[in-house]
């Protein structure tokens, strides 16, 4: 007789087409990390165009870190709660792409032609809450049709959001030497309508994207069942997803603050224009589009727990050198390093959260539970460091962002045996 937690799994397994992934799935994959580019060429363009409409609006710092918490906490929130729909409605994800697409590019029209301050904060939750959805249900899909390089097709997905990540502060930063930043925010719908067609067209052709994604209905558990399985997860795994939660809510802690705050402290403090503002910015993203899938294809190698020791040390360092330096061609030497280690401890922490959950139907309630830290750490940290730079100045800044990623390899390192320990029980 089966036991009841042998059951809640078996029914959990989604159904898998036969054939592996053909061409036509390659190429849908490569449109979906062309999608995550889009979803954050604005997105970093925002970081370009605070400065101006910062001056324009007349914001204070604590104002300025609102905007940035409303958008963090709706991307959060949205990603908590999306991740667990996603899973209850696998055979509407490709819909759900689309949508948040659409949405994404008709929030920032509205952000455009939003005439106050507070339309501009409702139009960015919008923004926020359409990317956020769009990340649970890529990823679920990524994953499953993946499953054997889930730490490399992840990152090079985060490698396709980096690269949006750079090419949009870079644009953004010219762009505002001709148009102002409500026009540059308009043009996000048309590109974003171009995006879902070229999606749309890319994914209707692909037979495993298809399967997993529009055709193969699986009856939807109880929400209370579902809830009893992550429960379950949490303890069969020695607790490992909920150490993930809380480290990669404490690194997003600093990492929200650092993207808001550098093109401000850069203006404010620099005296620096739009173009070395949009490169800076650009430089934070770049080098990450080359390191993401490098350190994915190592955590595939040595394991995950090692890589995120490897990129929390090094973030640290560099938040260290940069409150140092302050200004100048190191500086700027800096910003593009830490760029190589960024954006790199996301999917690698991602990657194994849906390793601890393969074959049970979770990963996107595992990917809500994982962007469940930063709702409220990510989220809160503009609104924080805005008030203490109010208070203290813009040279605390990458203290702040320092003491954060410290904290984060300090509980990981502590961790470390225990994480190995637990590795190669959840492995046998």
């Amino acid at each position: 007789m089966k036991t009841t937690e042998q059951l809640s799994v078996a029914t959990a397994t989604p159904a898998r087409p036969a054939e592996q992934p053909g061409a036509r799935d390659h190429m849908a994959a490569a449109g979906l990390i062309s999608g995550h580019a889009v979803e954050h060429l604005f997105g970093h363009a925002f970081y370009v165009l605070l400065p101006p409409m910062y001056t324009s609006l007349g914001l204070t710092p604590l104002a300025a870190g609102l905007v940035g918490s409303m958008k963090n906490m709706g991307f959060g929130l949205a990603s908590t709660v999306g991740g667990v729909v996603v899973d209850r409605i696998q055979h509407r994800r490709l819909l759900i792409l689309y949508i948040s697409m659409a949405t994404m590019g008709f929030g920032y029209l509205l952000v455009g032609l939003a005439p106050t301050y507070m339309l501009i904060l409702m139009a960015m939750l919008l923004t926020s809450v359409a990317g956020a959805i769009w990340h649970p249900a890529a990823r679920s899909l990524l994953s499953q049709i993946y499953p054997n390089r889930r730490g490399l097709i992840l990152s090079l997905d985060r490698s396709g959001g980096s690269v949006g990540d750079t090419v949009g502060p870079l644009g953004a930063g010219a762009l505002l030497l001709v148009f102002t930043w409500q026009y540059i925010y308009m043009a996000a719908f048309p590109i974003a309508l171009v995006m879902l067609g070229v999606l749309w067209l890319l994914l209707r052709r692909a037979d495993t994207f298809q399967e997993l994604g529009a055709r193969t209905r699986i009856a939807p558990r109880p929400l209370g069942q579902q809830m009893r399985e992550l429960w379950g997860l949490l303890r069969t795994t020695g607790r490992v997803l909920l150490l993930l939660v809380v480290v990669k809510g404490i690194a997003g802690f600093g990492q929200g603050g650092l993207l808001l705050f550098i093109p401000l402290y850069l203006q404010e403090t620099v005296g620096m224009g739009s173009l070395g503002i949009g490169l800076h910015v650009a430089l934070l993203t770049a080098v990450g589009v080359v390191t993401a899938p490098l350190f994915g294809m190592l955590s595939d190698r040595i394991g995950r727990a090692p890589v995120v020791v490897l990129v929390l040390a090094g973030q640290t360092s560099i938040s260290v050198l940069m409150a140092l330096m302050g200004e100048g061609i190191m500086f700027t030497v800096l910003v593009a390093l830490m760029g190589a280690f960024l954006h790199t401890v996301d999917p690698v922490i991602q990657a194994w959260g849906l390793d601890l959950a393969h074959g049970r139907n979770l990963e996107g309630t595992v990917m809500g539970t994982l962007y469940a830290g930063n709702f409220l750490l990510r989220g809160l940290a503009p609104l924080i460091l805005g008030g203490v730079i109010a208070s203290l100045g813009f040279s605390v800044l990458f203290w702040y962002v320092a003491i954060m990623n410290a904290g984060a390899f300090l509980l990981v390192a502590a961790s470390l045996p225990f994480l190995l320990r637990t590795s190669r029980i959840v492995a046998e």
